[in-house]
Parts: structure tokens; sequence; C-alpha cells
């Protein structure tokens, strides 16, 4: 441990007793990973590679704006930690940093006269979402990293849910923030529902990924529990006919809350268990709301893709596609093994890139992979998001491994660019993809970013590299 951490650490010992703090390797190491597949190849390799000095978990957020505060006076680099779920190396420990645990950062109330509920930020997806339906309420907000991933993490990485459709990603659902800045000191947005008083704040936190400030709490838009819930499947004989359905109805302004496209390859699975088409694509939609809406969204859709040579397929494979959603097993069982990786590149682009994208993306990275698998899982008026799912062998060691991993990660990002994507949908950025936000943001876009990081954390303590900040 570096003198300065040392005497930071004595110092949060004698001055804030109430914080824990956990040193030992064991515990460190713990902490040191998230699902990042690069650190579970440092983990096969032998000796990990980065661990933090020392992980603090405070219990409120006067004692984190306490130490940091202290961090900038012992100029101590600190990584805030959620849940563990990223797969970007948002809280990688690469200069012995000290990390901050928010778990115990649990408030949970609701305003049922706003439509609001309010979370801390350690608290989990799954435990925010079973608190609201207790009370009668949801929030529609279901990643696959649902059990583990806190809404902390989820609002500083702009995530997403499966029923995005309908209730939109994170960065559609905060109504107010409060957040502690780098220096210490304590930001709480205003809850007014509309604001022409400067630029957003939000906004500067949503998706920052901890390099802005740590949020510690969030209120989210929450809804009544749906009336009604329904799924069903459609098979396309392209893929192609199975976006131009969905742009069709989406730029109608009609939003189920689930729409899953699998192309031809990745379909071929379910196809085969459900004896659909050999060789279609496959696409999944779900509803939920008032009766009388899902009916009539469930019409709408069902007429738009029989004009675009949809075959109805019934309800069966939209039901267990909903049972099963949170599966990653198949990601799990290549990165596993020696020389193995995988990983969901997930991009967005504008409709009439997306195409190009997709297939460009899948083209490119066949000659490095096993097999890619696609899907279109997260729409909008102008476009949408496309998942590029790689994996891949070498049948060498766990660093060829890691060495494959890094050359798919460039290839495909590079590819989403060049044809008019983008970096990252909802995954974030993390310290994987930052060398090329400047690609995507521009050298300008990318400078205004830095400046921020500047103004806001003169000291550069708080999650240094992520986002390459």
């Amino acid at each position: 441990m570096k003198e300065n951490t040392k005497a930071f650490i004595d110092k949060i010992r004698k001055d804030l007793p109430a914080v824990e703090i956990l040193d030992r390797e064991e515990e460190c190491l713990i902490y040191a990973h998230g699902c990042y597949p690069v650190e579970y190849k440092w983990i096969l390799q032998g000796k990990y590679k980065y661990l933090p000095s020392a992980i603090l978990v405070p219990s409120c957020t006067e004692e984190l704006s306490n130490i940091m505060k202290l961090a900038n006076e012992y100029k101590v680099g600190i990584i805030p930690f959620g849940g563990g779920s990223g797969i970007v190396g948002g809280t990688i420990a690469e200069n012995e940093e000290v990390m901050i645990d928010m778990k115990k950062f649990q408030e949970f109330s609701v305003n049922p006269i706003n439509c609001t509920a309010t979370g801390g930020a350690g608290v989990t997806g799954a435990d925010f979402e079973n608190m609201l339906n207790e009370r009668g309420f949801t929030c529609g907000h279901y990643p696959q990293s649902f059990q583990s991933a806190v809404i902390g993490g989820m609002v500083a990485t702009r995530a997403i849910g499966t029923f995005s459709t309908k209730y939109g990603k994170m960065d559609d659902m905060i109504n107010s923030l409060e957040v502690v800045l780098p220096t210490g000191e304590i930001v709480s947005t205003h809850k007014a529902p509309k604001r022409s008083t400067g630029p957003e704040l939000n906004e500067l936190f949503l998706g920052s990924e901890g390099v802005y400030g740590i949020v510690t709490k969030a209120e989210i838009y929450i809804y009544p529990i749906a009336e009604k819930r329904f799924f069903e499947a459609y098979t396309f004989a392209k893929t192609e006919n199975g976006l131009e359905a969905i742009r069709s109805f989406i730029q109608k302004s009609i939003k189920p809350a689930v729409i899953r496209l699998y192309d031809e390859v990745e379909a071929s699975h379910k196809i085969h268990t459900y004896g659909f088409e050999k060789g279609f694509a496959l696409l999944i939609v779900g509803y939920e709301g008032l009766k009388e809406m899902v009916d009539l969204e469930q019409k709408i859709v069902h007429d738009t893709c029989i004009a675009y040579s949809g075959i109805y397929k019934g309800e069966k494979a939209g039901k267990e596609w909903f049972e099963s959603r949170f599966s990653t097993k198949k990601m799990l069982d290549f990165d596993r093994l020696k020389g193995g990786t995988a990983d969901a590149i997930e991009v967005a682009a504008p409709w009439d890139c997306i195409v190009k994208v997709w297939s460009e993306m899948r083209k490119a990275l066949a000659p490095l992979c096993v097999d890619v698998d696609c899907h279109f899982s997260h729409v909008y008026h102008t476009g949408s998001s496309v998942y590029v799912i790689f994996h891949a062998k070498t049948y060498g060691t766990d660093f060829d491994g890691e060495g494959r991993y890094k050359e798919c990660l460039k290839v495909a990002i590079e590819t989403s660019l060049k044809y008019g994507g983008n970096v990252s949908h909802h995954h974030g950025s993390g310290k994987a993809k930052a060398p090329y936000l400047h690609l995507e943001h521009g050298d300008a876009g990318y400078g205004v970013m830095k400046k921020i990081k500047e103004a806001l954390d003169p000291a550069g303590i708080l999650n240094k590299g992520v986002l390459g900040l």
C-alpha cells in the first residue's frame, strides 16, 4: 500500500469510525473484478494483476462526501463499486486505488401522487422492482443483470432493460438525482418535471460511469402494474423484412414493451425447437399495460407484420423467451474455456444504416470466431440497437484468449463506426472501449468531456481512465 494511501486509511479510521474498511487480500480480490471477459481471463492466468488497496463501505451521503474530501487531501484515487455486473472494465484498480462499495445505500420510498420512487445507489434492480410490486407499481426496468446490477451503476452506465420500447432506458426514467462530486460537494437536482434553467444536470451524470461524480440515490418514474401482459412470435424470410415491419409501427408511435428480432443465424436454434420455417428470422413481441391498449397495439403490430410478409406463430415462443430471458450461459461457457472468449458488443445506428452495421459486423467477426449471434432488441423512432455476440476459441492459453477478445472488440467497434453505428448502446465504455470514444464524439466533442472532468475533478482522483478521462 502506498504511503499516502496508508495515511488516508488511517485518517478514515480516526475521523470516520462508522465507515467499514476491508483491506485483507481476499477481500480486495473479491472487489478486483466485475464481469468484463478480460478480467475473467486474468483470474485464470494466475496471480491477479490489479488489486485495490482497500474497500471503504460508507452508509450515508455525508460519510461519502467526507471520504471524497479526504481523498482529495491525500491525493488517493477512488473507484466506486456497485453490483459488480459491468462488462467493460469500469472498476479496474490499475493504480491500487481505494474502492467505495455502495451497497449500504438502501433508501427506498414511493411517492404515489407523483408516480415516482426513490432508490439508494446500492439497491439492486430486482429488489427495487420487488418492493414496487408489493405496492402495486413497476418501473419496467429489467436488464439481463437484474439480480445483481444496482441503481447507482445502472444510472452511471445509461443501462437498459428488455422492456425498453415501452418504458425507455434508464436515462428516460430519471426525474432527479443525488450525487457526490469528486471534491466531496453534494448535488441534488430539482424534482420539477420540466426545466428551462440551463443544461439538464441529470444528463451530466447519466452515463458518466463515476467519472464526474458518485450517484447516491435516484428518483425514478413508476407505473401501476399492468392489467395484461401478452407475448407472441412471428417469422420472416429475411431479417430485413422484420426490421422494416418494426420501423413501420414504431414510427407510428406503437410501442410494445418488448421487441426482439433474431437474425436468421441466431434464430436457428429456436426455429428448430419450435418447428418453424428453416432459415427464417424470428421476432418476439411482448405487450403490457391497460387491456384495451394491449389489444389495440397487438392488432396494429399483427397487421403490420403480416403486411411485411411476417408469419404469425402464436404465443408459445414468446412466453418461453420471457421465462429464459436472463440466461448468459453460452457466453460464459466460452469464457471459461482455456483460450476461449465471448462477449456481447451492443451498438446502435440510424434505420438507414442498421442493416449495413449488422451485416458488416457479422462478416468482420466471422473469421475470428466459432460463431456469431445477432439480434435487435431496443428500437427508436430514428434507429435501432443490435447485439453482435461473438464466441471464439483460440485452442491456446488464457493469454491467447485475452488477445482474441481484444482483437474481436477492435474489429467489431471499428466496423460499427465505419458503417454508421456507435461504440456502445447501453453497456457503457469503461476502460475496454475508452480508446474508441474520440472516434464517435470527434476531437471537439471529446474535448468537452475532458474539460468537464478537469473542472469537476481537478485532482484527477475519481475513476481515472474510465471513458479515457
